[in-house]
């Protein structure tokens, strides 16, 4: 994927109102026919295992991520580098409540001689699972957590994602409901982190 094509959004303070925080820069990309990628980068005042748990495993996903009413751990598990799960989101009025299969990944490795994790979230279709008339059922093709070891206690995170909510909602609108992700996500993260 060529970088040149990310269209930067905005750089805002990680925390808001602290000037001393790092900066969380938000980015987006268009892909023709298709829903628009978002990427966030920011750095985390945490050592790369500590986010990982958080980004992974559901109980830590309950406290933190926006909206989300389920997280069900379906097979595998995070300790084991790929696992599958099923959530679900209670949003809004008048949008409809939503809900997702995914397939998860774990990988570690080294990027310039330091530690390197990579999450990636993707959709699945799961028997177990089927697609239920009181909800929508969304679709994510594209999940990715990049977390970049910076220190022991500093870690350079890059959050991309591309999701299609589903629904009869316009392309447009998806486009624009999902341009705060990046940043929302980065903060609530950088909060959980900072309280647990």
């Amino acid at each position: 994927m060529e970088v040149t094509n990310w269209i930067k959004i905005d750089e805002k303070p990680l925390e808001p109102g602290d000037s001393f925080s790092p900066s969380a820069i938000t980015e987006s990309k268009d892909i023709p026919g298709e829903i628009r990628m978002f990427r966030g980068t920011t750095k985390l005042a945490y050592g790369i295992e500590e986010i990982a748990k958080a980004v992974c495993y559901p109980e830590a996903r309950m406290k933190w991520v926006e909206r989300m009413a389920e997280d069900i751990l379906i097979a595998g598990n995070p300790d084991e580098g790929k696992w599958l799960s099923y959530e679900a989101y209670d949003l809004a009025w008048p949008v409809s409540n939503r809900d997702y299969v995914f397939e998860q990944t774990l990988e570690k490795s080294l990027h310039q001689q330091k530690n390197r994790t990579i999450i990636k979230v993707t959709s699945i279709e799961h028997p177990d699972y089927p697609v239920k008339s009181n909800l929508v059922r969304g679709v994510l093709p594209t999940c990715v957590f990049t977390l970049d070891e910076v220190s022991e206690k500093e870690t350079h995170l890059e959050v991309m994602v591309q999701v299609d909510p589903g629904g009869s909602i316009p392309g447009f609108i998806k486009n624009i409901i999902q341009k705060g992700w990046s940043l929302k996500t980065m903060r609530a993260l950088n909060n959980y982190m900072k309280n647990h």
